[in-house]
């Protein structure tokens, strides 16, 4: 018998100076997850549903050079969110997830997440 895996839900906000205005005002996703799920995981699931979604496809963005949240916000070769990304990462009791150190945080269900590209 195959047991069905555990599943969480989170909220990410994302925002980014963006030339075409598809960012700039901010867009929310809440979205389930697996219940060990990361950011990585978050991303991943939005990309996912913004390319099977097209009247809410924003991509791609920066004059065609970014395809996707996880091209945008997270560095692949370090395995880290870039470093012109602010994040505020907070669980339901407001318990705060330093993402930016350990982007294979562990997120708690029903976490807000909010990263804004480009914040320097």
């Amino acid at each position: 018998m195959v047991e069905k895996q555990k599943q969480k839900t989170v909220r990410v906000s994302i925002f980014a100076p963006d030339p075409e205005k598809r960012l700039s005002k901010g867009l929310e996703y809440t979205i389930t997850i697996k219940d060990k799920g990361t950011i990585i995981d978050a991303l991943s699931v939005i990309d996912k549903q913004v390319y099977s979604n097209p009247e809410n496809k924003i991509f791609p963005i920066y004059k065609g050079l970014i395809n996707s949240y996880l091209q945008l916000i997270w560095d692949g070769e370090e395995n880290k969110i870039y470093e012109d990304c602010a994040v505020n990462a907070y669980g339901p009791n407001r318990e705060f997830m330093n993402l930016q150190d350990d982007i294979n945080t562990n997120l708690y269900p029903n976490s807000n997440i909010t990263i804004v590209v480009h914040a320097d």
